[in-house]
């Protein structure tokens, strides 16, 4: 998986000309759920919007097969996030970042997946 396959942009910023760009208002309800509090919004499994859920794993699959994807936000003019640049996560404000955020997780959670199948055939640890 590419180091940068994941960026985040603003408003007035322009995608990657080897990117597939997607925009968070897409989204049914996904903006909803990234406007409560860390607790709640990290843990994917918990979010009630279905189709907010098939949204960040439709862009987590797109990563995970080698796509580069640009998220435009709404929130920001410029923005400039690229992947592991997570650090104060927590205090985000961008749901354009946390979007990001959440794919990367899906991703980290889809390759584990496919390397414990590999091992043993199953999902169990």
């Amino acid at each position: 998986m590419n180091q940068n396959s994941v960026k985040t942009i603003g408003i007035k910023d322009e995608s990657r000309k080897d990117s597939h760009l997607v925009c968070i208002n897409q989204a049914d309800g996904l903006k909803d759920i990234l406007n409560r509090d860390f607790d709640e919004w990290s843990n994917f499994d918990s979010w009630e919007s279905i189709s907010a859920q098939q949204w960040i794993f439709s862009r987590a699959l797109d990563v995970f097969k080698g796509m580069k994807i640009d998220i435009k936000c709404d929130c920001c003019e410029h923005n400039d996030l690229i992947r592991n640049d997570f650090e104060s996560i927590k205090k985000e404000k961008c749901n354009g970042k946390k979007s990001a955020f959440m794919i990367e997780k899906v991703v980290d959670e889809i390759v584990l997946a496919k390397a414990r199948r590999e091992c043993d055939g199953t999902y169990s640890a």
